[in-house]
């Protein structure tokens, strides 16, 4: 089956289960939160103190799923905005693992 067929069928498999769960109002904290990956940038002035929010783009994480398998990056072009909770402020283009907690998305950055 086609490579790009079965990663669009995945794709789309997760964002339905991203809008069932969002959907639902009351999660279960003993289930984890969504989290995604994302890449940090820049749209008019970066932060310049780490417990800032960053805009953020979410990445999709491509790639053949088994053992040794090599994995590729790629950022789409939606933002969305994430405070870090680390101590160091992330260079433009860093990726991060978001986390969202109540009505936030959350990262950690600590270098």
């Amino acid at each position: 089956m086609n490579d790009n067929h079965d990663e669009a069928k995945r794709l789309r498999i997760r964002d339905a289960a991203l809008v069932d769960l969002f959907s639902q109002g009351g999660r279960d904290p003993s289930s984890g939160m969504p989290c995604l990956v994302a890449r940090t940038k820049k749209l008019s002035t970066y932060p310049t103190a780490a417990p800032q929010f960053f805009a953020c783009s979410p990445v999709n994480v491509l790639g053949p799923e088994i053992e040794g398998g090599t994995g590729s990056l790629t950022s789409g072009t939606s933002t969305f905005f994430a405070l870090n909770l680390g101590s160091i402020v992330p260079p433009v283009g860093t990726n991060i693992l978001a986390t969202f907690i109540d009505n936030r998305w959350v990262f950690r950055y600590d270098g």
